[in-house]
């Protein structure tokens, strides 16, 4: 009996700490865990980040992209690519596929990341830079680790939680 009575502090203890860090992880975002964003209901998660930017980084060593700057593309890529091939340069998954190694088997998101890459190029070279009518209305959701969303810059700009305190104010 004096075992129990011992005992159930100690779990009620437990108890209370292990809710009290549910309670404050749950305020750290409004992603669902693995997911890097959401872009209009289509979901790239974190392991979809990871491996392309493994996998762009091996074949293509002095790219050095970031997981913030893969996700970027990966949100980017669809549109991207769509308006370059209504402008008439369509970037098709094979030449991509063919521009890696010959010993790698890329993924899909490797793939398209490499596609809008190329699209991209194909507007820099004419001096132009997407229109903000091609993602106009589109409804992009990043987990905040990977910063903010915004379509009229070229990378996700860093996030600073409201929660956090500047070394300076205080």
């Amino acid at each position: 009996m004096k075992g129990l009575l011992v005992t159930l502090p100690v779990r009620r203890a437990a108890a209370a700490l292990a809710l009290g860090a549910a309670l404050v992880t749950a305020g750290c975002g409004t992603t669902e865990a693995g997911r890097a964003a959401t872009v209009d209901g289509r979901v790239i998660t974190e392991s979809q980040v990871n491996t392309a930017r493994t996998e762009i980084n091996k074949a293509f060593p002095d790219a050095n992209l970031t997981a913030s700057d893969v996700l970027y593309r990966l949100i980017e890529a669809p549109y991207v690519i769509d308006y370059v091939a209504k402008q008439g340069a369509p970037q098709s998954a094979s030449v991509a596929r063919a521009n890696f190694p010959a010993t790698a088997d890329p993924s899909d998101e490797a793939i398209e990341l490499l596609r809008g890459q190329y699209a991209r190029q194909v507007l820099q070279q004419a001096g132009q830079t997407l229109p903000a009518e091609a993602m106009a209305g589109v409804k992009v959701v990043v987990n905040p680790r990977y910063g903010t969303f915004d379509p009229s810059k070229t990378e996700l700009t860093p996030s600073r939680p409201d929660w956090l305190e500047s070394s300076t104010t205080k």
